[in-house]
């Protein structure tokens, strides 16, 4: 046995692309099967090769607008307009989009690969490449005309391209920054997360007069973002969203049902029709309490992804991937490399989503989430390789 395990190991790690190659190969099957298996995930029936969600014919017709010239009503889903644009326009099957979404799904998990392999080692990035391409919540993400799975892919590209900077990419990091935060409103959080970051790297390297004079240029330019954050949080109507019990605090598995206020008597009180950031403030101010409490449902079911409207296969599935993940991130999180401008970003990134969620959107469907699970798995890759190492160890000193 030992023998077998030893040549598995030495073909991995001898035989790179033709590793990929065959995962790739199985992912591909494992992708055009849930065409034909579509019927036995609740909801999840397709139409034609592709799922419209919720906001999809809203997104379609908005796309429909742009291209005759009237104007639009959500401005911050403008990338996706774009990348809609020519199946709309020409009229080709959005089973056409399923498949280009797709295509740049596989070239994020190729990316988030080679993320892993510069962070940790080859046999951490395989596994992180097999946690990305065979989450079925991420994957099935693919076939919905909405979102979320360009969002996720065009954070890994991103990623990718600051963990491997050079000056060439300076310009692609630009315009992929400014498609996520056109996208969604969150994208923004992709610049947050490398502001501090910068600020990490210049104390690292004891650049005293540069932070001095980065902490100026951030004082220059908090107006403008101030501006922008109201913008945004008016343009999302927050507080009225929040109030109108558009946010899950908490779920009733005894009743498999969704739990607003009634579930833990708590009442809110409304300051404003709008959603500016002093809006926001006072609202916040006003409903301290209530809302801290919220926020601590909110992200315990942001992280734990069961719900009870789930079937009990779907929330054993998430569980046992959770009770993976979970653990090995803290595991991958304590031994990260410290003072890595890239590794910051990426975790910047990752808590200021879970705090936006806290705070903000509905997560009917737990797929806030997989925004930032493609990051959770790049450490806690790390955390399982060194856990089957350890484990191929002690079986090799048992059969000694």
């Amino acid at each position: 046995m030992v023998k077998y395990l030893s040549k598995f190991k030495n073909f991995i790690y001898n035989n790179e692309l033709a590793t990929l190659n065959v995962i790739f190969l199985i992912w591909s099957i494992f992708i055009f099967s849930y065409i034909f298996l579509d019927g036995f995930i609740n909801s999840g029936n397709l139409t034609q090769g592709y799922k419209l969600g919720g906001d999809s014919i809203f997104y379609i017709d908005e796309t429909k607008n742009l291209i005759e010239g009237n104007s639009i009503k959500l401005k911050s889903r403008l990338t996706f307009y774009i990348a809609l644009m020519p199946f709309v326009y020409f009229n080709i099957s959005l089973a056409w989009f399923v498949i280009f979404q797709t295509i740049i799904t596989g070239l994020s998990g190729f990316f988030l690969y080679k993320i892993t392999f510069k962070y940790t080692s080859r046999f951490s990035a395989l596994i992180c490449l097999l946690l990305f391409l065979f989450y079925i919540p991420i994957q099935i993400r693919n076939f919905y005309i909405l979102t979320d799975i360009l969002f996720i892919n065009l954070s890994i590209l991103i990623t990718y391209f600051i963990f491997f900077y050079k000056n060439k990419f300076l310009p692609i990091i630009i315009v992929l920054t400014i498609s996520i935060c056109l996208l969604r409103q969150n994208g923004i959080l992709y610049v947050f997360s490398i502001l501090p970051a910068i600020l990490f790297y210049l104390n690292y390297k004891k650049k005293y007069f540069f932070i001095l004079f980065y902490l100026f240029l951030l004082t220059v330019i908090i107006f403008p973002m101030q501006e922008l954050l109201s913008y945004l949080s008016n343009n999302a109507n927050l507080i009225d969203s929040i109030f109108n019990r558009g946010i899950i605090y908490g779920y009733s598995f005894k009743t498999k049902a969704i739990c607003y206020t009634n579930c833990h008597s708590l009442e809110l009180l409304k300051t404003s029709n709008t959603s500016t950031l002093l809006d926001l403030f006072n609202f916040y101010k006003l409903n301290l309490i209530n809302l801290s409490k919220l926020f601590f449902y909110k992200v315990f079911w942001l992280l734990a992804r069961v719900r009870p409207y789930y079937s009990d296969l779907h929330n054993l599935y998430i569980l046992i991937y959770s009770l993976i993940l979970y653990p090995s991130f803290l595991y991958g999180f304590l031994k990260r490399p410290k003072n890595n401008f890239a590794i910051n970003v990426v975790l910047m990134f990752t808590f200021f989503q879970i705090v936006l969620f806290g705070i903000t959107f509905v997560d009917w469907s737990g797929r806030f989430s997989l925004y930032f699970l493609p990051f959770i798995m790049i450490f806690s890759s790390y955390g399982i390789s060194n856990f089957l190492s350890f484990l191929y160890k002690k079986l090799l000193i048992n059969l000694n």
